[in-house]
This record gives structure tokens, C-alpha cells and sequence, in this order.
């Protein structure tokens, strides 16, 4: 599988992120566009770049400060960083540079030196990857589950497992669609399903589906589908198919699940407590509408203790506001991360942004 390499832009000036983007498009790079750096951190996080172009002179939040966000996950950290500035002062290109970013543009530039700069950066960003899809095709082989990876036009992947369960040689195969594996019935509901809000972004899809074979039969499996990449106009799923009885098919699937997304795709993303700062610094710069925000996940007061967090507030100063106890507030906070799955509130923030949970 070859795919477009996947470029972030993050540009305040909206004539020239535009520019930017569609020289990029024509040079066959799949580009994300977003004009403030608040903006351009949560993208980073959604979009997992290949690389980032990044303008320096924005507000609030300028690029200097993204660079920093970013630069202290242990995912992002990696991304070629590029800085776009209208300044040439040597002082200002050294402080960039010793920062650790890649590169350093100084507007305005020329087409070929923006190709050229990105060209190069993703050549040395390459080993990398190629090592991570090394390892990724190990396990993705001698996984005893049935895998697949596919969108809705064709399959791109499947391993041996796979092919033994639906009795077929299907490495030859690939390039058929998920409707000659699975039936029409199966399909629909999981159509459905994956189009629902994620309130898992690990598992969008758990339940059975009939298979067809190569030898006309069919059969009850269980499939879990996860998103594999994601991509400006289109995503790739990554299935998971299991005989295993209901009773232990949930066990074992999450925990296998959790090994090839969190491992392998390296999206297990743990805030440190420096990143956790410079997160909730920009969320303190917004607030919830609470009218809006109605979902069937968070209590109403559930919604509160998190509007007041993003604000960046301490339990005694939101416990004050809600009037109730400290403890109630703690309470409130241990259920919210418990619905999220994650370890702390930044973790819940970013969830329910990009859940679509919320609405700032």
C-alpha cells in the first residue's frame, strides 16, 4: 500500500494557507488546513501528520508554543517540523532552530524551496516510519486472529489468519471489495454503526457478522473495527475477526485490539503533567456552552465540572462556583475519566473534542 503523505498546515493568513494548501494538493500531498495554533494542536493529535508547516507570528497561541505542546508527546515529537515566518532575522531563525524544529521558511518563499524543504525532511522522517511498519506487518502476520485492513471501496491487506477462516487465498485476491467478505445485512449494520459519534475512537464496530466464503458458505463471526488511518477526505479500518464465544470474545478482543492500536499505530497517548499544563492553558482560553452541550455520555453536572476544568480551574474554585463539596467535585472528575477511558482530565478534554462530545 502507498499512500499521500499527509501535511499540516498551520497558518493564521488565510490567502496564503490556502496558497499553501493547494500547492501542496498539486504536488500530491494529502493537506490539512487550520488558521490558529489552538486549532493546529488538537488537529495534530486527530490527523497524525507526516509532517507540520507552521507559522510563527500567530495569536494567542503562536508557533513557538505549538512547536513546545507537541514537542513533549512522545508521538509527535517525531513529526518534521517546519516554521513559516516573515521574519529573516538571524537571532529569530537560531532560537527557532535550537528549539529542535526541522527547518525554517522565510516567507515569502518559492514553490520549489517549500517542495524541496518538505521533500527532504520526509525522506529522513521515512526510516522511522518504515521501521514502525516493520514491526506493524510482524504482528499484523502472526496474529492469530483473522485482520483486514479496508475503506469502502476495497480491501488494501489481510493476513493468514484471515485467509484460513474464509478458507480462500486472498493475498492474491487483494483489490476485492468488503462486500464479496461479508453479507449485504452485515455490511448495513456496520455502515451504520462506524457513521454513529464515536464515543470509542478503539472500537467502532463490536458485534457479529456473517462471513462468505470462497466455497459459497456462510458463518458467524466477531468483528471489531477500529480506524487504521485517517486521511482529509477518507479513512482506512483496520477489522478484527474472532470465533470466540460472546462470553470471551470482548476480553479477548479488546485486549488484542489494544496491543495493535496502542503499540503498533501509537496512538496510546498519556499526557505528561508539563504537556497536561500547556493543554489546559489553551482550553482555559475558551468555554463551554452548556446549552449545547447535551450528549448522552456526561451528566448535565458531569458537563459543568468539565467546562469549569477546561478553564484550568482548582477543585476548591469549581467546588465554590457549583456549590458543592470538594469531594463531590473529585467524584464528578473520577466519572468523567472513567466514561473516557482516560487517566486524567486533559485526556477527557481531548476525548470529548474529538468525540464531538462538547462544544466550545
Amino acid at each position: 500500500m502507498k499512500f499521500q503523505k499527509k501535511i499540516l498546515v498551520i497558518e493564521d493568513d488565510q490567502n496564503l494557507g490556502i496558497t499553501i494548501q493547494n500547492i501542496l494538493t498539486l504536488h500530491r500531498f494529502d493537506v490539512c488546513y487550520v488558521n490558529n495554533g489552538a486549532s493546529g494542536i488538537q488537529k495534530a493529535f486527530e490527523y497524525n501528520p507526516d509532517l507540520i508547516l507552521c507559522d510563527i507570528n500567530m495569536d494567542p497561541i503562536d508557533g513557538y508554543q505549538v512547536y513546545k505542546v507537541l514537542d513533549e508527546s512522545a508521538i509527535l515529537s517525531r513529526i518534521p517540523f517546519v516554521f513559516l515566518t516573515a521574519s529573516s532575522e538571524l537571532e529569530e531563525i537560531r532560537f527557532g532552530m535550537s528549539l529542535g524544529a526541522d527547518d525554517y521558511l522565510v516567507k515569502p518563499f518559492h514553490n520549489d524551496d517549500l517542495i524541496k524543504s518538505i521533500e527532504k525532511r520526509l525522506e529522513k522522517f521515512q526510516s522511522i516510519r518504515d521501521e514502525a511498519n516493520r514491526e506493524f506487518d510482524r504482528l499484523f502476520s502472526l496474529s492469530p486472529f483473522g485482520l483486514l485492513i479496508f475503506d469502502w471501496n476495497k480491501v488494501y491487506k489481510v493476513n493468514p489468519a484471515f485467509s484460513n477462516q474464509v478458507h480462500s487465498d486472498l493475498t492474491v485476491q487483494l483489490g476485492i471489495k468488503i462486500e464479496d467478505l461479508i453479507d449485504p445485512k452485515s455490511i448495513e449494520k456496520l455502515k451504520v454503526k462506524i457513521q454513529e459519534p464515536f464515543l470509542d475512537r478503539k472500537e467502532l464496530f463490536n458485534e457479529e457478522v456473517t462471513l462468505l466464503s470462497r466455497k459459497g458458505n456462510a458463518f458467524e463471526m466477531n468483528m471489531v473495527v477500529s480506524e487504521f488511518k485517517k486521511f482529509s477526505n477518507y479513512i482506512l479500518y483496520l477489522g478484527l475477526f474472532t470465533s470466540a464465544s460472546k462470553a470471551i470474545i470482548s476480553i479477548d478482543n479488546r485486549q488484542y485490539a489494544d496491543e495493535v492500536y496502542n503499540l503498533l499505530k501509537r496512538e496510546n497517548i498519556r499526557f505528561p503533567e508539563a504537556l497536561g499544563e500547556k493543554i489546559t492553558n489553551i482550553f482555559a482560553q475558551k468555554s463551554l456552552n452548556q446549552k449545547d452541550n447535551k450528549n448522552s455520555l456526561f451528566t448535565q453536572r458531569e458537563n459543568q465540572v468539565l467546562g469549569l476544568s477546561m478553564e484550568g480551574l482548582p477543585i476548591k474554585t469549581i467546588a465554590d462556583r457549583l456549590a458543592i463539596s470538594d469531594r463531590t467535585v473529585e467524584k464528578h472528575r473520577t466519572r468523567l475519566m472513567k466514561k473516557a477511558g482516560a487517566n486524567n482530565m486533559i485526556e477527557v478534554i481531548v476525548f470529548a473534542l474529538k468525540n464531538s462530545l462538547i462544544k466550545i
